[in-house]
């Protein structure tokens, strides 16, 4: 069985690499505004919606105009991710059984003062990787990282954040877990009542054995020795 553990480790980024970080998370928060804008220009006009693999090529096809460079300068597999989280978000907030609300478009955490800014990469082909006190990260290179616990696996995403005027790294990790030496057939629930102490589902009882009322002789007796 695997499971996915999360790690948060402080980055020390150079001011070239902060510049850097801050470019990629508008990046980010600038593509999904237009893809999210798409959705909408398209369900108004055919009441539908483009998921993953039809904005995965819609990133492909602006990366090609001279006024979205700015996409072609960012992190290939961040930018796949941000089309992935917005998938998951669409298909979340148009579903009945779900209780999420329909996406929102993301402004500057300069203008709404939550200092939020992230993105997320990939580890494609260990572009992802912690050496020598630096987190490699994809265009932007070696960054210095406070590593205060060692990494129990490869890194599968990293996703970088500034929080109150520090950066961050949020590292993801998948590890084996050991499966369970024994299952439960069966599930028994307890309780107590003023007679037992326990009372089983399965029948199980237990009465009270009230030792307070046992006892209540010899502390009567003790109480009055004190007393004297």
């Amino acid at each position: 069985m695997k499971k996915t553990l999360r790690y948060n480790f402080r980055l020390k980024p150079s001011p070239q690499q902060e510049l850097k970080l801050v470019e990629f998370g508008s990046y980010a928060r600038g593509l999904w505004n237009f893809l999210l804008s798409e959705n909408q220009r398209q369900y108004e006009a055919d009441k539908t919606f483009t998921f993953y693999n039809e904005m995965a090529s819609k990133i492909k096809e602006i990366k090609k105009l001279p006024e979205f460079s700015w996409v072609k300068a960012f992190d290939s597999g961040a930018a796949q991710q941000v089309a992935r989280d917005l998938d998951a978000a669409l298909k979340n907030g148009t579903s009945k059984k779900s209780h999420h609300h329909f996406p929102k478009f993301k402004v500057s955490y300069r203008v709404n003062k939550q200092h939020n800014d992230s993105y997320r990469s990939v580890n494609n082909n260990n572009g992802i990787r912690v050496e020598s006190g630096t987190i490699t990260l994809p265009k932007v290179g070696a960054v210095p990282i406070v590593l205060h616990r060692k990494l129990v696996s490869s890194i599968k995403t990293a996703t970088v954040q500034y929080r109150h005027g520090k950066w961050e790294v949020s590292l993801t990790q998948e590890v084996v877990c050991d499966e369970a030496k024994k299952v439960l057939k069966s599930i028994v629930g307890y309780d107590i009542n003023s007679k037992q102490t326990v009372v089983g589902s399965n029948g199980l009882t237990v009465d009270n054995p009230k030792y307070l009322k046992q006892a209540k002789q010899k502390l009567t007796r003790l109480q009055r020795q004190l007393s004297r």
